[in-house]
């Protein structure tokens, strides 16, 4: 007796590959944070000023990508605003932290550990979170996608006469 295969629907395809992304996403980060609380991973001076230029912009992109989101009606239809919520005191963070680096030289008494550690850490937890809330409730443009998905493979399969 030979059981056929139940085809995923589109929806469900693209809610495990989100799922799938958010967990390597929450895994590295939290990897990361860990290794670099514990100082395995230790930061040196090209490191520090990397680090401080990238979140300098990375924090600053948070923060305006929350006000855009906010503010834009279409960009709020195709995302989440809890997700910009989440990430919001990582940004605000950064930025006090850089430009307190950058006007101290990025200064090796710095605790860089310290604020890359908990940052990771605290993104690891707002994407473990994401995996299990955007099951349940999906990302509006992940519906879209569905949808075109699923459009487009009903297109394919329609004879055409």
């Amino acid at each position: 007796m030979r059981m056929e295969k139940k085809k995923l629907e589109p929806l469900t395809k693209v809610k495990i590959m989100l799922a799938v992304e958010y967990g390597i996403f929450a895994l590295v980060f939290l990897v990361l944070g860990i290794l670099f609380l514990t100082k395995i991973i230790q930061v040196a001076e090209w490191k520090r000023y990397a680090f401080t230029y990238v979140t300098l912009f990375g924090g600053a992109w948070i923060i305006t990508d929350f006000f855009w989101t906010l503010l834009s009606p279409k960009r709020r239809a195709k995302n989440s605003m809890l997700d910009k919520i989440l990430m919001l005191p990582v940004g605000p963070v950064l930025v006090v932290f850089d430009i307190y680096a950058i006007t101290q030289g990025c200064a090796e008494t710095l605790p860089y550990y310290l604020v890359i550690g908990i940052d990771f850490c605290y993104i690891a937890a707002v994407y473990l979170f994401q995996t299990v809330y955007h099951w349940y409730r999906p990302i509006p443009a992940v519906i879209e996608a569905a949808l075109e998905e699923e459009k487009e493979k009903n297109n394919i399969e329609a004879p055409k006469q």
